[in-house]
């Protein structure tokens, strides 16, 4: 079966965060890569995920130096590539590391959001970079389907076509 998936990059000075993604959101596979091997990385996925339609690049840390060579690859491989706002992105990756990894022991007396997780989450903001391009998606989607969908504009087709067909020219 063939599945379209999105790359998602969140982009750092040291390290970076990759999650493979359906357009459903299904997360498919996490990473984190120390940066200097991005490219090379990213080529491994495309190579891994043949289904890869697109790569969405948060426009946070780093990414003004890292996303002209991932454009050139997206080139190289007929992917398009695109920016998306990382605002708050950590924030929310933290309260996904906690649904995967709820805490143990002391952790559980304190509040969540009070906790910092014990090890890296660059690949869960990678994540949600993905889930907010899925998302712009489906918003863009949505709005195409209540165009066409707008009872007032096919009410007007249909009186348009009925038009025509009933009061056409004869040739007599």
């Amino acid at each position: 079966m063939n599945r379209d998936y999105i790359l998602a990059i969140d982009p750092g000075n040291e390290k970076t965060g990759l999650a493979v993604l359906s357009h459903e959101g299904e997360l498919m596979c996490r990473t984190i890569v120390e940066t200097k091997e991005l490219i090379p990385h990213i080529e491994r996925i495309i190579t891994d995920y043949f289904g890869i339609t697109h790569i969405v690049c948060g426009n946070g840390t780093n990414h003004k130096r890292l996303y002209p060579m991932i454009q050139q690859v997206g080139r190289n491989h007929r992917i398009t590539t695109s920016l998306i706002d990382e605002s708050h992105s950590t924030e929310e990756a933290r309260k996904l590391y906690w649904q995967y990894n709820p805490p143990t022991g002391w952790r559980k007396l304190v509040p969540k959001g009070m906790q910092f997780p014990p090890e890296p989450i660059d690949d869960l903001t990678a994540y949600v970079i993905g889930m907010r391009y899925t998302k712009q998606l489906q918003h863009v989607a949505d709005q195409v389907e209540d165009v066409v969908n707008d009872s007032d504009i096919e009410a007007k087709r249909r009186e348009a076509i009925q038009r025509l067909y009933n009061e056409g020219e004869t040739n007599d």
